[in-house]
C-alpha cells in the first residue's frame, strides 16, 4: 500500500497505476477545536504577562515617588536644622507637587520611651537644648501617599 500526502506524488503515482486510497484521508491543517484551544491558552498567557508588567510599572512609579518625597523631607529637615531659632511650624509645596510640613519644638523626653536621657547630657550652663524635628510629606491625588521623618538634634539656646 502506498499512501501519499502531496498532490504531485499522487499525480505521478496515478499515471503509473499504483495509487491506493488511504482509509483515513490525509489532512494538512488543524481542526477548529485545536485552534480555539490554542487561542485560549495564548489569551491566558498574554493576560498573565500584562498583569506582571503592569504591576512592575506601578511598583516602579510608587518607589520613585517615595524616593522623591524622601529627598524633599531631607532637604526640609536640613533647612530647619540650619536655622538659629527653629521652633515653630512651616509648610509649603515643592515644584513637583509634594506637600510638606515641618514642625520643630523643644524636646521633652517621655518617661516610657526616652530618646534623650537628661542624665547623660550634662550642661550646667544650659547653653544647649534638644529640639524635636518632624517633617511630613504627602503627594498623589487619586491615592494619597505619606512619608514622615523625625529626629532629635541639639541646638544652641538663645
Amino acid at each position: 500500500m502506498i499512501f501519499s500526502n502531496t498532490t504531485a506524488e499522487r499525480v505521478r503515482l496515478r499515471q503509473k497505476g499504483r495509487v491506493r486510497v488511504s482509509p483515513v484521508p490525509a489532512t494538512g491543517g488543524f481542526s477548529l477545536l485545536e485552534v480555539i484551544v490554542a487561542l485560549s491558552i495564548l489569551t491566558i498567557c498574554v493576560s498573565v504577562l500584562m498583569r506582571i508588567f503592569s504591576g512592575s510599572v506601578v511598583a516602579t512609579r510608587t518607589s520613585t515617588g517615595y524616593y522623591a518625597a524622601l529627598e524633599v523631607a531631607e532637604s526640609r529637615l536640613a533647612a530647619a536644622t540650619a536655622e538659629r531659632n527653629p521652633v515653630g511650624l512651616d509648610s509649603g509645596e515643592s515644584d513637583e507637587g509634594y506637600r510638606w510640613r515641618t514642625t520643630v519644638r523643644e524636646y521633652v523626653p517621655d518617661n516610657e520611651n526616652p530618646l534623650f536621657v537628661q542624665d547623660a547630657f550634662v550642661d550646667t550652663e544650659r547653653r544647649f537644648i534638644p529640639y524635636h524635628y518632624h517633617v511630613e510629606v504627602e503627594w498623589g491625588e487619586p491615592r494619597s501617599y505619606h512619608l514622615e521623618l523625625s529626629t532629635v538634634r541639639i541646638g544652641l539656646k538663645e
